[in-house]
Order: structure tokens, then sequence, then C-alpha cells
């Protein structure tokens, strides 16, 4: 062929070919070798059979190849009708390879030339002849006639025999006139790879062994070729990935992209940059298209594409070095959907398509079938939350620029999502809760290796992490005990050092924590709140269908509001029902559980100055409070109190012994010195830990905390004390609603106190207090007057306002009295019966309070302070 008549797909493809070492002309010589990456395989060569037609003259002799169709009196296939028939004697049941097809027997009458030995195997392997009369193989399988190739060895008087030497415009010729170059591509590499497993163990200098590793080469070149230049083929280009779909079938499946595949093809990253493309290319693509699906869809070929791919490091660093692994300055949703782990963490039950499909007809369903797709819930979502801790895992181990740009995803989605703890959330500005849970479970798992049991590696999460340029952007959280300003110039001050991989995933931790499970949790408490409130309304609006029943129109339209109003109640309620049932996950829970126990150790451990848990913690602690602990985010605390008070309200049976230590440790400590911590919410969180951790559950009486806050030492010394003096501060709180949390923390306090009394060390504490420290244990009993006076007085009141109100609705005449007027006054009694069993209620407890205090300290009662006031 004359260079004139080359075609720009071809020049296109000889500068590829010059690249990998080959050459684009009809007649090319035998390209170089290149090293390749290949795995042992259990699957054997497939058979190896001529399909060479006899000549019309001369007439074929006695010792010709023996024909396999003879014997089923079939003429071969391709052969003229004048062709004689040879028998062939009787063999063997041939071996079959693991696939199925038949392994070929050696053969006895005479040595085969490595010319047709050649053909032979490329035909096979590429299902292409260069004989017009060979249309299929031994096996059946079509064979693609190359006619160019045909004309060009006819012209110039060669062999029509495949060869090495010609394959490349063979493969180029099969490849254009199939349906899908890529495809058929594919199954020729599936095909030689299997060739080439069989024969590795040959010599290396076999002219065979050479053969089918040169067919390799070439056959992965044009397989990138096909992905990356359709154009070569007369394909046009895609703007999808051609190889993504292909990675979504078994790899197994000649279609699918098989194990030696990535690995010959991640040998050639240096060589060739498009071919590190194409692969990247495929994985975007892979994340797009699962950017759409949720988890009511096959998403599982994705997943399980993922983790085959990521167990390449060299294409582990090439996908985390994409644009698309962490763009700058993304927004928190489209975290979910733009970056490229985005999609595999979005998928989650609180989809509410996914929530909505577990829990149809909320309201009609009953407890156990609720119970049941709650578990059928967990048990896809920690499947999911496994196998994405694979993938996290595999890119951690890769090197250190993965794991860094890894680290940098996970700073960017707890960044962005710093409005996730506002008053009112809107969700299109914030990611969502399946997403960011996901994230943080993840992110416990990797904590593991360093949370042992003895806190030996506790040394190594170095607080100055903080102070060193940290991917954690705390600058706009309120901190512990200081302010803006105090805080702003104590980490303008950068610390010397570098942080490790320790402080990192812990400080990342924490964070997600905050804006991920516990943000959840608030979110929960609202939607509850907000189905109560809209199942009133609806109600009401109910009611107000008989005006609408003489205009058909109007009717219409309210039974059709209506009903959007009940499909938005049910909605809701399966959020709530899949909210629920991840939150209350006892697998899940225990590892936040073990990080936990991590936090609470590090903070006293920082607030302290101490060496814990090697030493005994003592107390109260150092009236100077150091700046690494006063300048923390208030989320450490926080973190720790809204776990535990869900844990202890909802599942306190997954708390062990240790963990109940230093739960109780962490309350009485900022408790009895609560000067800490600025925040009155925490410390009544504190409060709220124990008064959950005294509730009865199942057998145990006492609750989860009862055994340890009367059995251990450092409780019986500090726990009475503190929760008096808290119950002191909460008199006045800063809060615009003080007046009455004081008394929902001292209700609580009561119950505290009530469930250690059957102590005798509690009450011989409560006597030396009252003899050493009789300010304090005067003040604390003013108080506990003055609220025995309050409620009783409000007791008393709404008692008589309920009766007033009785009398004149019952006495009144229905005509006498308007009708928004009466619904006021009812409205009003109802308000006076709740606060009546309110108020009554914590008469009854802070007399038993008082009652309980008189008995064990009857001479403190008789105090000059105190004695007036009790008589009065």
């Amino acid at each position: 062929m004359s260079d004139s008549t080359i075609s720009d797909a071809d020049k296109i493809r000889n500068k590829r070919l010059a690249k990998l070492g080959g050459s684009g002309g009809s007649n090319s010589s035998s390209l170089p070798e290149n090293g390749t990456a290949n795995t042992p395989s259990t699957t054997s060569p497939p058979p190896q059979q001529s399909i060479s037609s006899p000549k019309p003259t001369p007439p074929p002799s006695t010792s010709a190849q023996p024909n396999p169709f003879s014997q089923l009196g079939m003429k071969a296939p391709g052969s003229p009708a004048s062709a004689p028939r040879i028998n062939i004697r009787p063999a063997a049941p041939q071996k079959r390879e693991s696939d199925g097809t038949a392994r070929p027997r050696s053969r006895q009458n005479g040595a085969e030339s490595i010319e047709t030995w050649e053909d032979r195997t490329l035909s096979s392997v590429f299902r292409i002849s260069v004989k017009p009369e060979a249309t299929k193989d031994v096996h059946g399988h079509p064979l693609h006639f190359a006619a160019a190739l045909h004309d060009d060895l006819t012209e110039e008087k060669k062999p029509l025999l495949l060869s090495t030497s010609v394959l490349d415009q063979a493969i180029t010729e099969a490849a254009t006139d199939a349906e899908q170059p890529l495809e058929y591509l594919l199954s020729c590499w599936k095909r030689v790879a299997r060739q080439f497993r069989g024969m590795k163990n040959s010599n290396t200098k076999d002219p065979k062994y050479n053969i089918v590793k040169e067919a390799r080469r070439l056959c992965m070149s044009y397989c990138i070729f096909a992905a990356t230049m359709p154009e070569m083929f007369g394909r046009e280009s895609s703007e999808e990935n051609p190889l993504a779909r292909h990675l979504l079938v078994d790899p197994e499946n000649d279609l699918g992209i098989c194990h030696e595949f990535l690995a010959e093809a991640v040998s050639r990253f240096s060589e060739d940059d498009t071919i590190k493309d194409a692969l990247v290319g495929a994985v975007e693509q892979l994340s797009r298209d699962l950017a759409q699906l949720s988890m009511n869809d096959n998403y599982q070929p994705y997943i399980l594409a993922l983790r085959n791919l990521v167990r390449y490091p060299a294409l582990v660093e090439a996908m985390t070095s994409a644009p698309s692994f962490v763009p700058p300055n993304i927004a928190a949703p489209a975290l979910e959907t733009d970056t490229l782990l985005g999609p595999f963490f979005r998928l989650s039950p609180l989809q509410p398509e996914v929530a909505l499909n577990y829990f149809s007809s909320p309201k009609t369903r009953d407890k156990a079938y609720i119970n049941n797709s709650q578990k059928a819930l967990r048990m896809s979502l920690q499947t999911h939350q496994e196998e994405l801790f694979d993938i996290v895992n595999c890119i951690v181990k890769t090197a250190k620029g993965p794991r860094e740009r890894l680290l940098d995803w996970f700073a960017a989605t707890v960044n962005a999502n710093h409005k996730r703890r506002a008053m009112r959330v809107d969700p299109k500005l914030v990611s969502t809760d399946g997403f960011m849970i996901n994230v943080t479970v993840c992110l416990d798992r990797l904590c593991e290796p360093f949370m042992d049991v003895s806190f030996s590696k506790i040394d190594k999460i170095d607080a100055n992490y903080l102070r060193r340029s940290p991917r954690v952007s705390i600058q706009d959280e309120t901190k512990i005990n200081v302010d803006q300003k105090t805080s702003d110039e104590f980490y303008a001050t950068e610390a010397e050092g570098t942080n490790n991989f320790i402080s990192e995933a812990f400080f990342l931790t924490v964070a997600a924590h905050h804006y991920g499970p516990e943000a959840a949790g608030t979110k929960l408490g609202q939607l509850q709140k907000e189905v109560k409130h809209m199942e009133r309304e609806t109600e009401k609006f109910e009611t107000e269908r008989h005006k609408f029943v003489n205009n058909a129109m109007q009717l219409q339209r309210f039974d059709i509001m209506v009903k959007k109003y009940k499909d938005e109640i049910d909605r809701i309620h399966c959020l709530i029902l899949s909210t629920q049932g991840v939150l209350l996950d006892e697998l899940s829970q225990t590892r936040s559980m073990q990080f936990m126990r991590y936090v609470i150790v590090w903070l006293l451990r920082l607030a302290s100055g101490q060496s814990l848990p090697k030493e005994t913690l003592r107390l109260p602690l150092p009236d100077h409070q150091p700046d690494a602990f006063k300048c923390l985010p208030e989320y450490f605390l926080e973190d720790i109190v809204g776990n535990f008070k869900f844990i202890t309200r909802n599942m306190p049976q997954i708390i062990t012994p240790t963990q109940c230590e230093e739960i109780v440790t962490i309350c009485i400590t900022f408790l009895r010195s609560s000067e800490y911590i600025k925040s009155p919410y925490l410390k009544s969180g504190l409060v709220t830990i124990l008064f959950h951790g005294v509730w009865p559950y199942y057998a145990n009486t006492r609750g989860v905390l009862g055994d340890v806050l009367n059995g251990s030492p450092f409780a019986n010394k500090h726990l009475l004390h503190a929760l008096m003096k808290f119950y002191i501060e909460a008199e006045s709180t800063g809060t615009h609603t003080q007046f009455f949390d004081k008394f929902n923390i001292r209700y609580e306090i009561f119950q505290v106190i009530k469930c250690i009394w059957v102590s005798n060390l509690y009450r011989e504490n409560l006597v030396k207090e009252a003899a050493i420290n009789t300010d304090f244990f005067v003040r604390f009993v003013n108080l506990l007057l003055n609220d025995a006076t309050f409620v009783l007085d409000e007791s008393f009141s709404s008692f008589i306002k309920i009766h007033e109100l009785t009398a004149e609705l019952r006495d009144t005449p229905t005509g006498a009295m308007e009708e928004a007027v009466r619904k006021e006054k009812e409205e009003l009694l109802a308000d006076s019966k709740s606060r009546a069993k309110s108020y009554m209620g914590l008469t009854t407890e802070t007399v038993a309070m008082l009652k309980l205090f008189t008995e064990a300290l009857a001479d403190a009662f008789t105090m000059p302070e105190i004695v007036q006031r009790l008589a009065d």
C-alpha cells in the first residue's frame, strides 16, 4: 500500500503503534516485547486445532491431517464438495478444559511446522481467517475473513497464514467490521490470556511462547485503542467511557474486565498516559452513574468494581490524584454526587425512596413487622458499610499520597457540613444523614487499630494538632471555656512538629460524629415533634369536611389536600422508622462507644494533666485550666454527652462495665469541677446521662449505672457533692428558659440520689459535708425549701384554677357563651390540668428528697440558718 492511500485513522493508529513499539503497515514486523505483570489462574488454555481446508489439486494423500468432522459423516467447514473423506481412527475421549472446550491432543502423525501452529493458534484466539473457505473453527465458532489482509498476502505472494507480523492488520480489520470493537477485543483478550497462562512454564526461548506473548501484547494494545480511539475502527467517540460498563460485568465473563487485563494495563501507565486516563475515566463514569441510583436499585456491581480496582496501587494513586476526587471549595450536597467516592457513601436506607420501600404504610404495620424491617435494613447497611471500609482501607494502605488525599476528602465532608448543627437546617445546603453516617462509621473503623484496651497509643493523639494548620476547620465552633477572641489568639501561634496519622484520624472522627450521627439524632427528635403536630392539624382539618359536602368540586379539592397531607405524614413516619433502625444498630453503636472511651480518657488527661489511665484521677481538677483544653471545640464534650444520653436511654444493654466506670468518671469530674465547662446545657447533659443510667431496664432495677454509682470508691467520694453543687448552679443556667430548666435538672438529680441512698457511705459523706462545709450545705437546703414551697404553691393554684374553669363551663348554657370564648376557656382548662400534673410530680419528688435528708441529718436541719425556714 502506498502512503497516499493511508487514511487519517491509519495515521493515528500508526502513531500510537509507534509509541508502543509497533508498526502500522500491512506487513509490519514483529513488535518488540513489553514487560507485563501476570497473575496465575486456574483456567486452562483453550483448544488449538487447525481448520485448514484441502486444496482441489493435488488430491490429498493418506498422510494428511485428520479431519475431526469425518467420523460424524460431515464435511470440513469450507471444503469443496469433491473433497475426499478421510477416515480417522477411534481415539480415547478427549479431555476438556475448565470452560468446557476440548484440549488439543498431541499430534502423533508428524511434527507440525511452527508457521502452521502460529496460524492455527492466532486464528483460534482472534477468530480470524485469511482463507475464504475457512468459515468456522473446530468448535463451530464463526471466523472473520480478513479480505484486505488476504489480498495483501496474495499480492505479495506470501503464504495465506496468520502470523504476528501481520496480526495488527488482521486485528484492525476484524475489530473494524465487528459490531462492538471493544467487546470483540475483550473476548480475544480472555482467549489469549488463557493461552498464555497455559504456556507460562514453557521455555522463554520457545518460539511458541514468544508468539503467544506477542499476541497478548498486541491484543492489549488494541483493547486500549478501542477504548481511547474508537475512530481508529470507524466509530465516533462517546461522552461515556466505554470501559465503565465492562467493569460492571463479571470478570469471568468474556465481556468483563479481569484481573490480568487490569494488571497489564496498570503496568503500562508509565509508557502511555492514555491508559491511565481511560481507567480513571471509567471509575469516574461509574461514580456518575451510581449517583443516579439508590439502595432500591442494583448498586452492588458498582461497589464490587471499585473494590477490585483499589487493589492496584498505581491505579489508586491515579484515582486519588484526579480532580474529581477532592474538588476545591465543593458544596456539601455536591460531595455526594460530584466527588469520586461520594455516590458510594451516599447509598443508605435513609434515602427517602428506600425508607418508603422498607416501611410502606407505616401506620398500619404492627410492631413485629417494623422490627423485622429494621433488622433487614441494618443487615443491608452493615454489608454496605463493610464494603465501604474495605475500599477506604485499601486506599489508606496503598501509600502516603493516596492516604493524605483520602484524609482531605474526609475533611471536606466535615468542614462543608457545619450547618448540619444549626437550629433550622436547610437540607438543600448540607449532606444527607445517610452519607454522613457512612463516613463516620468508616472513620470509626480507621481508628480501631490504635484503640487498644490498655490505651497504649493514647500519647500519640497530639493536642497541638489543631495548632498545625489542621484539616479540620474549628474557627466557627464554640469552644469549651473561652470566647472567640481568646481562641483566635491561642490558635494564631502555630505549634512545631508535624501531625501524625493517628491524630488526623482521631480529630476527623470526633468532628464526623458531631456532624453525622449526633446531627441525625437531633433531626430524629425534630421529625417526631413535627409529625405529631401534623397529625393534630390533620385531625382538626378533617373536622371541617362537612362544610364542603354540598359542593362536589370543593369537596374533591379538600380530599386531595387531605390525602397529600397524609402522604407527607406517612413519608415522615417512614423516615423516622428508618433513622431509628440505623441509629439503633448495636454494631455501629458499640464501635462508636469504643471510640468515645478514648475521647473521654483523652479529655480527662488533657484537663487534669495526669497520666490516665495509669494514674487514679484526683479531684477537684487544678484551678488553672490548660489552654489546650479550654480552646477545644465544645463538640468534643457534646459528642460524649449526646452519644451516651442516646445509649443509656435506648440501648443500655450494650454498655460494658468498664465503659460504665468511664462514663461515671467524666460525669462526676465535670460536675464536681463545673467551672471547666461554660455551657450549662452540657453540664445538665452529664446529669441526664446519670439519670438515664439509673433507669430500671429488664431485670436490672438500678439501671446500667446503678451498681457502679454504689460500688465505685471514686463515685462514693465525689458524686454526692457534685450533684449538690450542680443543684445549686441550676438556679441560673443563663438561658431564657432557665426557670423551667432548673426543675427538670433537679428532678433528674433527685432520681440519681434516690438510687444511691441505699448506700450508707453516701449518708456518712453527707453528714461530713454538712459539718465541714456548712455554708454550701445551707445554701443547698435553702434552694430545696424554695423549690418545695414554689411547687406546692403552683400545684394548689392550678387546682383552684381547674375548679373555677370546670364549674364555669359546666354551669354556663351552651348558647350563653360565644364559641370562641368557650374554646379559649377549654384550652386554658387543659393547660391548667397539665401544669397541675407536672407540678404535683415535682412536689412529690421535692418533698420526698426533703424527707430523705431530714431523716439522715436531723441535727443539721435544726441549725439556726435552716430551722425557721423549715418550720415556715
